[in-house]
C-alpha cells in the first residue's frame, strides 16, 4: 500500500467499541477513514467483554412498551453519580440522554448488528429516573466469517464468547452445565459457522460496517506520536509495515487507544496495590500520554472499572477473569480488619474495594470472602477456578483457624460472623441491607442472607482487580480534546477508554462502559466528519 492512500480525512487510533463507532459515523457522514490498530487482534477491550450494553430511551424499549425520556435519564445519572461531578460532567450526562438512543438505531442501520432487550436493572433501579428493565441490551449472534481476510483476527477472550450476553446473565453463568447442556445444538451451529456472541459480536459487526463504508483497517500499526502545526493536530506517526511514517488526517485524528492498565508507573500512581487486569496488554495508555503531549487536560485518572473477579490465564499470563461470587448466600466479604465493609451484592461493590485512605492507598485491601461448606458446594464455578493455583482457597474446621491462616484477627473473625449470622436469623441485615435493592433481589431474589455455620470454613482473596481504567483527556459534548483552561485542541478528538469517562467507578448499569463509548464515538465521528479545515 502506498504513502498516499493511507492519508485520510480522518484517522481513528484504536478498534474498539469507541473507535469503530467514531469511524462509522464519520464514514457514514462522508470522510475518508483509516483506523490503525496497534495489537495483531482487532477490538481491544470490547471484544473481550460481554458485550452487555446500557441504551437509555433504546427502540427496543419503546417497541416493549417501556417508557423513558432524556428527562429520566438524566434524573438518573445525577441522582447516582458521585458527589460533586455534576459540574464537570453534566454536558456529557446531556449527551448520553440525547444521543445513546439515536446511536442504535444507527448501528442497527448502518451495520449487520443486530440487538436485544436484556432482563438487567439499572444498578440504581429504585432511584429517581432509574429503569428495573429496558436500559439493557446485547447483541445477537454474528458470523466472523462476514469480515472476509479479518475473520480470524477479532480478539480472542478469557471467557467463551459463543454465548450471548441475555443468554449468560438468563441462565448460564447461573448454571454453567446445565445452560450449556440445553443449548448443545445451537451452539454446535455457531461453532460450524464461526458465529460469537458478546463482544466479539459487537467488533464483527461494527468493523464490517467501517468496511463496507470504505475505512480502510490497519492492524500491527501502532501510533507513536501526534502530528501538530499551530497548536492543531494534523496526523499522525505510525509504523506501517516496520516503517515510521507521518500520516496526515486532513480533518483531525480520534483517540480511542483503551485504558493504562499496563502502563506500570501510571498504575502505580493510580491504582498501587492492584492484583489483577482484565485489560489486553496493548492497552499502555498511549493515548493518554499522546493527549498529553499536546497539551490535554488529564482527568478521572483514578477511575476504573474495578470488578469482582478470578484469575485465569490470557496470552501467557495472570489476567482476571471477571465472575460475580459474592451475591449467593453463606458468604461475606471482610476486609484486613476482618471486618464487613458493604453489602457483599452491592452494585457499588467496586467502589467499596477501591476506597482509599488519607495516603492514598486502598483502606480495606486485602479483603476475604469468607463462607463455609455450602457455600463451596453450591459455587461450582468460582472453586473450579479457585482450584487452579495452590493455596488460592484456603481452609480450615473452625473460623478462628481459618482467621489465623490468612492473618486475620481470630476474635474479630469470630464477632463479624456472629454478627452476620444472627442478621442471616433474622432475616434482615441492619448493618448493609443486604439483598434489599432490586439489583440484588435481581440476583439473590429472597435468598440474599445464609448463616456460615456449617464447616468446613474457607476463605478465598477477593482480588483487586481493573477490567479498565477509565481516566484520560477531557473532552466536550462533541468530543474534541480539551486543555486545562478548557480550550478546544484542534483535530484531536477522543472517545472510550482513552478519555476521561463521565462515569467513572461508580457506574450506572451494568453496560455503562460499552453504551456510553459507544454513543461518545458516534458523536465524535459525527462532529470530527462535519469540521471545517
Amino acid at each position: 500500500m502506498n504513502r498516499q492512500s493511507l492519508d485520510a480525512d480522518v484517522i481513528v487510533v484504536g478498534s474498539g467499541a469507541a473507535g469503530l463507532s467514531a469511524a462509522l459515523a464519520a464514514a457514514h457522514d462522508g470522510a475518508r477513514v483509516v483506523v490503525l490498530e496497534k495489537s495483531r487482534w482487532l477490538g481491544g477491550t470490547s471484544a473481550m467483554s460481554g458485550a452487555g450494553t446500557w441504551v437509555p430511551g433504546n427502540h427496543h424499549m419503546t417497541a416493549a412498551g417501556i417508557g423513558d425520556s432524556p428527562g429520566e435519564t438524566l434524573d438518573y445519572i445525577r441522582g447516582a453519580a458521585p458527589p460533586g461531578w455534576q459540574k464537570d460532567e453534566d454536558e456529557l450526562w446531556q449527551v448520553l440522554a440525547d444521543q445513546s438512543a439515536p446511536m442504535l438505531k444507527f448501528l442497527e442501520d448502518e451495520t449487520p448488528l443486530r440487538f436485544e432487550l436484556v432482563n438487567h436493572p439499572d444498578l440504581y433501579a429504585e432511584a429517581p429516573g432509574g429503569k428495573p428493565f429496558g436500559r439493557m441490551v446485547s447483541t445477537l449472534p454474528i458470523s466472523r466469517f462476514l469480515l472476509g481476510r479479518l475473520w480470524n483476527r477479532v480478539r480472542p477472550s478469557v471467557k467463551t464468547q459463543l454465548f450471548t450476553y441475555r443468554e449468560l446473565v438468563d441462565g448460564v453463568l447461573k448454571n454453567p452445565v446445565r445452560g450449556a447442556l440445553g443449548m448443545a445444538p445451537t451452539l454446535l451451529w455457531r461453532l460450524l459457522t464461526a458465529s460469537v456472541g458478546a463482544g466479539n459480536a459487537l467488533i464483527v459487526g461494527l468493523a464490517r460496517g467501517c468496511l463496507d463504508k470504505g475505512c480502510t483497517i490497519r492492524l500491527e500499526a501502532p501510533v507513536t506520536r501526534l502530528l501538530m502545526e499551530n497548536d492543531q493536530v494534523v496526523g499522525v506517526e505510525a509504523v506501517i509495515d516496520g516503517e515510521k511514517r507521518p500520516l496526515r488526517a486532513a480533518r483531525g485524528v480520534v483517540l480511542a487507544t483503551g485504558g493504562f492498565d499496563w502502563n506500570r508507573a501510571l498504575m502505580e500512581k493510580h491504582f498501587p496495590g492492584l492484583d489483577l487486569t482484565g485489560a489486553p496488554d496493548t492497552n499502555t495508555g498511549d493515548g493518554q500520554v499522546m493527549a498529553a503531549e499536546a497539551g490535554a487536560e488529564l482527568a478521572h485518572m483514578d477511575q476504573a472499572l474495578i470488578s469482582p473477579a478470578t484469575f485465569t490465564t490470557y496470552e501467557g499470563r495472570r489476567h482476571a477473569q471477571p465472575l460475580l461470587e459474592t451475591y449467593a448466600p453463606h458468604v461475606i466479604l471482610v476486609n484486613r480488619h476482618a471486618r464487613r465493609f458493604v453489602s457483599e451484592g452491592s452494585p457499588a461493590l467496586g467502589v467499596a474495594v477501591d476506597e482509599r485512605g488519607p495516603d492514598g492507598k486502598p483502606a480495606h485491601l486485602p479483603a476475604w470472602r469468607i463462607f463455609d461448606s455450602r457455600y463451596a458446594k453450591a459455587m461450582t464455578l468460582s472453586m473450579h477456578f479457585g482450584a487452579k493455583e495452590k493455596g488460592f482457597i484456603r481452609r480450615a474446621d473452625t473460623i478462628e483457624a481459618l482467621a489465623r491462616e490468612v492473618g486475620l484477627d481470630p476474635q474479630a473473625l469470630r464477632a463479624t460472623v456472629d454478627r452476620f449470622n444472627g442478621w442471616s436469623k433474622e432475616g434482615v441485615d441492619r448493618d448493609f441491607h443486604r439483598g434489599e435493592t432490586v439489583w440484588e433481589r435481581f440476583y439473590t431474589k429472597d435468598r440474599a442472607l445464609g448463616t456460615i455455620e456449617q464447616g468446613p470454613f474457607y476463605a478465598a482473596p477477593f482480588l483487586y482487580v481493573s477490567l479498565g481504567t477509565k481516566g484520560g483527556a477531557r473532552t466536550n459534548r462533541h468530543g474534541q480534546v480539551l486543555r486545562p483552561d478548557r480550550s478546544v485542541i484542534g483535530g484531536l478528538y477522543s472517545a472510550g477508554l482513552a478519555a476521561a469517562s463521565p462515569i467513572g467507578t461508580k457506574a450506572v448499569g451494568a453496560g455503562t462502559t460499552i453504551g456510553p463509548f459507544l454513543t461518545f464515538g458516534y458523536v465524535a465521528g459525527k462532529a470530527i466528519a462535519r469540521r471545517n479545515v
